[in-house]
């Protein structure tokens, strides 16, 4: 989790990590070898039990992301093959993030363009700053999505916003990014680190197991297809665990409850 690839990782003592794109000369834009520390980073961190959410933002004032880098499209995506294996790269670190068990935040300020975008989609929730612009304007360069991009971004905007998004390349701004259900919410630029933090913090304050259990569930419900028996138990295997007992102990002594996800 070097800073050679320009991501950036921190954790703090209240289990919270945050990935820091930090490609400022570039826009903070998205290269080939950070597409695969992206997904080697959301294995890491989702095989820490300790932790119990993650933020993805940009860096260096230079917003959340510009896109793909596309100073490498020549050497890296030029031709079928070359843009295959990109494309399958990108589709890991996107599906490393769905299978992580702890929550995502993609931290949202200035531009989030293209696949900046579709790495935003693949966050459990978005959070906006008031001057964050969006665009996905493949057809400004003659270049396409893949399928695990554009499946992404149905099951989150559907058909009708998507279609609008791709055809047209226009730039939007955070009310319609609120209105096609892109984003949560958005805050004023001068308020934005403070709603991040506070967001995370509520998340993390939640009980891990039910946290991870909603986050497991409502991605497979996305999958479509019948629920086998073990996976409608599995539903319920919150109601086992001590932290199930400690939440309603603390509800009824009405103090806070302290959970240690187990």
């Amino acid at each position: 989790m070097s800073q050679e690839t320009g991501l950036v990782v921190d954790i703090n003592d209240g289990g919270i990590a945050t990935i820091t794109i930090s490609q400022p000369e570039r826009k903070n834009a998205l290269t080939k070898p950070m597409w695969g520390e992206l997904a080697r980073i959301a294995d890491d961190l989702g095989g820490d039990s300790n932790l119990r959410c993650i933020v993805i933002r940009g860096g260096s004032g230079a917003g959340f992301g510009a896109g793909a880098d596309i100073h490498e499209f020549v050497r890296e995506r030029d031709g079928f093959e070359k843009a295959r294996d990109y494309g399958m790269l990108h589709a890991e670190a996107l599906q490393a993030l769905r299978v992580c068990q702890h929550p995502v935040i993609a931290a949202i300020d200035g531009p989030c363009i293209g696949a900046s975008f579709v790495l935003a989609a693949a966050c459990d929730l978005r959070i906006a700053a008031d001057n964050a612009k969006f665009a996905v304007p493949p057809m400004k360069l003659g270049a396409t999505l893949g399928y695990p991009e554009l499946q992404i971004m149905l099951d989150l905007l559907g058909e009708a916003a998507l279609f609008e998004i791709l055809l047209e390349g226009q730039v939007f701004d955070v009310a319609r990014a609120r209105e096609i259900g892109f984003i949560a919410r958005h805050v004023p630029f001068d308020a934005f680190d403070a709603e991040v933090t506070a967001t995370a913090a509520r998340i993390a304050g939640g009980a891990p197991i039910t946290q991870r259990l909603h986050k497991k569930m409502i991605n497979r419900l996305k999958e479509g297809g019948s629920i086998d028996a073990r996976e409608f138990d599995e539903g319920y295997r919150a109601f086992d665990s001590a932290d199930f007992k400690e939440g309603y102990t603390a509800f009824l002594e009405k103090r806070k409850a302290v959970f240690e996800g187990r």
